[in-house]
């Protein structure tokens, strides 16, 4: 009976380590999609990571985490603008620079951030 107990209890971490290890691939398969996504966290005042690099002709994502306040991001050039997420497709290269979207304190216009399009 222990060793039917001990055998389902291993099964059962099995099961859910596979789980979790298919969880782990398909993550990755979204990243491999056609779109790049990244995650930026925007704080008074900054962004984390505040340089994102991407390729000609990448469909890009951009989610935005408003931490302390509403922030976004704002890349003038590039006609762009969200407070939660930014999608554009990187059509030439250059660096641009994104500022933050929202009037959010003392320091609100050094608050800057940069794409840079290989």
């Amino acid at each position: 009976m222990k060793k039917m107990i001990v055998a389902v209890f291993v099964l059962t971490i099995l099961i859910v380590a596979g789980i979790s290890f298919t969880k782990n691939i398909t993550g990755n398969a979204i990243n491999n999609s056609d779109t790049k996504e990244f995650a930026v966290k925007a704080f008074r005042f900054g962004y984390d990571p505040n340089i994102i690099i991407v390729n000609k002709g990448d469909n890009v994502k951009i989610n935005i985490e408003n931490v302390d306040t509403l922030h976004g991001i704002r890349i003038p050039e590039l006609g762009l603008k969200g407070n939660e997420v930014i999608e554009f497709t990187a059509e030439k290269t250059w660096e641009f620079t994104w500022y933050c979207a929202n009037m959010c304190g003392n320091e609100h216009m050094q608050m800057q951030g940069k794409l840079i399009v290989k």
